[in-house]
């Protein structure tokens, strides 16, 4: 259910598991922009809600799942690039050379920005 004067990245609410949850478009949030999604991609969005020790009933908006990942999953790892956000953590490449960006949940979703939805 959409949300009037909030955010761009900030989708609505929805009712996941019998809990109101603010829906937040992740990757909106992260480059401040909201990206339309086509029917083939919104096919494999889901709604990842945070833990509920977090105290923030938020659900993050994913484009696809990739699975967990262990550590040695990866080739190579780096610290997060100059200038990013606060909560961005380590980097990793996989063995096909895909990059994939550590989030720290619990710094995002004590960020002002990310708690401040009003527009």
């Amino acid at each position: 259910m959409p949300v009037p004067y909030t955010q761009r990245w900030y989708l609505g609410v929805a009712n996941l598991r019998g809990g109101l949850f603010g829906v937040v478009d992740l990757a909106g949030f992260v480059s401040g922009q909201t990206a339309t999604r086509v029917e083939s991609i919104r096919s494999e969005a889901r709604l990842v809600a945070l833990n509920a020790l977090l105290e923030v009933n938020c659900a993050l908006l994913i484009d696809r799942l990739a699975g967990l990942r262990n550590v040695d999953a990866f080739v190579s790892s780096h610290d997060a690039p100059l200038g990013s956000p606060d909560y961005f953590g380590m980097g990793y490449t996989d063995a096909q050379g895909a990059f994939w960006q550590e989030i720290n949940l619990q710094l995002l979703s004590q960020q002002p920005q990310f708690l401040s939805i009003s527009a």
